[in-house]
C-alpha cells in the first residue's frame, strides 16, 4: 500500500510540474543586440504576497527605430532571493509608442516579500 501511495505522489508531482505549477517561467527569449531600456518602463503593480499575483506596467520606445523588448519580473524573498519569476515579450514597438505589459505568477503559499522588474530593448 505504501509503494501505490508513493507512485500516486510521485505521479502527482510530475503532472503538477509538467502542468506549469512551478513559480519560475520558462527561459526569457534571447535578445540580439539587447540592452537596458529601464528608463522605457513603467511599473503599475508589483505586488508581494502569496497565491496569483500580476506584475504589469506598460514601457515606450525612447529609440528612433522600432524595437523588440523583454520585460523580466522577479518576486523576492526577505533575504534577496527569488522566488518565482516570469517574462513578458512586446514586439515591434514603433519609435516613439508604448506598450502594456503582464506578467503572472503562482507563489502558492510561499510569501515573496517584494517585487522587481528589468527592460531590455532589441530584436527578438
Amino acid at each position: 500500500m505504501r509503494s501505490t501511495a508513493f507512485a500516486l505522489c510521485a505521479a502527482l508531482a510530475v503532472v503538477a510540474v509538467l502542468s506549469g505549477c512551478s513559480p519560475v517561467q520558462d527561459p526569457a527569449p534571447s535578445v540580439t543586440g539587447g540592452t537596458s531600456a529601464l528608463e522605457d518602463l513603467t511599473i503599475d503593480a508589483c505586488p508581494p504576497g502569496s497565491g496569483r499575483l500580476t506584475s504589469r506596467g506598460s514601457l515606450q520606445n525612447s529609440d528612433d527605430s522600432a524595437a523588440d523588448f523583454v520585460v523580466r519580473v522577479s518576486w523576492l524573498a526577505p533575504d534577496g532571493a527569488v522566488l518565482a519569476s516570469g517574462w513578458d515579450s512586446i514586439d515591434d514597438v514603433a519609435a516613439g509608442d508604448s506598450a502594456d505589459w503582464s506578467v503572472p505568477v503562482d507563489l502558492g503559499d510561499v510569501s515573496a516579500a517584494s517585487c522587481t522588474a528589468a527592460l531590455t530593448r532589441g530584436a527578438l
